[in-house]
């Protein structure tokens, strides 16, 4: 409710008016308690049983030597692109280079695939330049020459230096040129070689 009082002075002259609000709470009442619902019980989440152990697994060992005629040559005759095409290679991409000596010069980086395995060229004015192969197929004469002589020079050299290496990296005494093998159970199931063209 809200109450108005208005005073009049005695001069009758002025009028003086108050105002003054005064709230009454005599519509609220006090509300009877609830029965309260008894508290809901949330279900917690299964805490999983241990793990079983897991057996640890044999480690894998990468080795790494030095050896300038494996890592320099590893293929004991040079690969070019002409034999490749003749054996049945495929060319898969062309991608332009620039040339970083020669002003206004673009050279070539050209991908062969043959088996499988695969073959970059840094391909110059003057020549074609191996650059990277990866081989995971032995088949080919190339392959054959490459498992021969870095299977044997594993067994003969590697393995009394390293042990059971499952990868081997051989690098040349410049680290410009890198063979990296893989092996399972001593055998060589992948090679990758880089060579340093500049």
């Amino acid at each position: 409710m809200l109450l108005l009082a208005t005073c009049f002075s005695r001069s009758g002259s002025h009028a003086l008016t108050l105002s003054c609000g005064l709230l009454l709470a005599t519509g609220c009442q006090e509300k009877k308690p609830t029965a309260s619902a008894p508290p809901i019980a949330r279900p917690r989440p299964a805490s999983a049983p241990p793990a079983a152990p897991v057996p640890p697994k044999t480690a894998k060992t990468a080795c790494s030597l030095v050896d300038d005629e494996v890592a320099e040559d590893p293929f004991g005759a040079e690969i070019t692109v002409a034999d490749l095409q003749q054996a049945g290679a495929t060319i898969v991409s062309r991608t332009p280079f620039k040339n970083r000596h020669e002003r206004n010069q673009v050279d070539t980086i050209l991908v062969l695939r043959h088996h499988g395995n695969q073959f970059e060229f840094y391909r110059a004015a003057e020549k074609d330049l191996l650059r990277e192969v990866t081989v995971t197929d032995f088949a080919p004469q190339y392959g054959q020459q490459l498992q021969q002589k870095l299977g044997s020079a594993y067994r003969a050299r590697y393995a009394r230096q390293t042990g059971n290496c499952d990868s081997l990296r051989i690098g040349d005494s410049n680290r410009l040129n890198t063979v990296a093998m893989t092996l399972h159970k001593g055998q060589l199931s992948a090679v990758q070689v880089q060579y340093y063209v500049d």
